[in-house]
């Protein structure tokens, strides 16, 4: 007698996404991941949160642009590229004159609901 093969996929890994959720929903559960050219001087404050390396005004500066860029998300820096270059046009023309920058990654996160606990992002 010949044997029947039934195929069942196995089960999906995570349920389907519910298709009401509104965008703030959507956004909450699928963080963003950005890209911003930024002085190679910043690496070691946003990566490691060591600010050792810099002047107090350099360390003003990076804190005023993180400030600017990510005051209605939360944000932590994940990657920086190792190739850096001169530039003269950059991300954070604002804060810091033309330098050496990188191409910096930045995952982020819509902000916290008042009262619900905030994840810590640097700086």
């Amino acid at each position: 007698m010949a044997t029947s093969s039934l195929y069942l996929p196995d089960p999906p890994l995570s349920p389907p996404e519910p298709v009401f959720l509104t965008k703030a929903e959507r956004d909450a559960r699928h963080p963003s991941l950005v890209s911003y050219l930024l002085p190679t001087h910043w690496a070691c404050y946003f990566i490691n949160d060591d600010p050792s390396g810099l002047e107090d005004e350099e360390i003003a500066a990076a804190d005023a642009w993180w400030q600017e860029t990510f005051s209605s998300r939360s944000a932590s820096c994940v990657d920086a590229d190792e190739d850096y270059g001169f530039s003269r046009h950059h991300d954070a023309a604002g804060y810091c004159l033309a330098t050496d920058c990188t191409v910096y990654r930045f995952l982020l996160q819509p902000a916290c609901p008042v009262g619900a606990p905030s994840p810590k992002a640097k700086p």
